[in-house]
């Protein structure tokens, strides 16, 4: 099953005529429906009521129809959450600091963290001893 076949379903229940939404889908409206019947061919399931013209969905397209909508828009999340960690860096950045440098190292996670919303920072004050087994453990970031 290809996500183009569930669009071109979506477009023909939207458009109810099967030119009108090979029109919308930017396609010959033969394509779209070699599409759609291979789908229905797929899920081994009627899912268009076809006569001269389109006469609605079957109650097994209606399901489809919905399944169509709900894996649409989860692709297009995806789509928007990898976009933003493209644009944006996310995680978390753990940084040890000793006591007396504790505040001048909030003058570098401020920015860093008004820069990248997503990104989360841990800021620890230790012992410099505690930082270099912190560092050589991986548990503190070294860079």
């Amino acid at each position: 099953m290809l996500l183009r076949q569930l669009q071109y379903l979506v477009a023909l229940a939207r458009e109810r005529h099967f030119a009108r939404a090979a029109d919308a889908c930017h396609v010959s409206q033969p394509s779209l429906s070699a599409a759609i019947r291979k789908l229905e061919h797929e899920l081994g399931a009627p899912i268009v009521r076809r006569g001269r013209r389109f006469e609605g969905l079957t109650p097994e397209g209606e399901r489809v129809l919905l399944w169509a909508h709900r894996i649409l828009a989860e692709c297009d999340g995806l789509r928007q959450d990898l976009s933003t960690m493209r644009s944006s860096l996310s995680g978390v950045l753990r940084v040890g600091t000793i006591p007396t440098s504790l505040t001048a190292a909030t003058l570098l996670t401020t920015p860093f963290c008004e820069r990248h919303p997503h990104a989360r920072v841990t800021l620890e004050s230790l012992p410099s001893r505690e930082i270099t087994r912190r560092l050589a453990e991986y548990e503190l970031d070294s860079h």
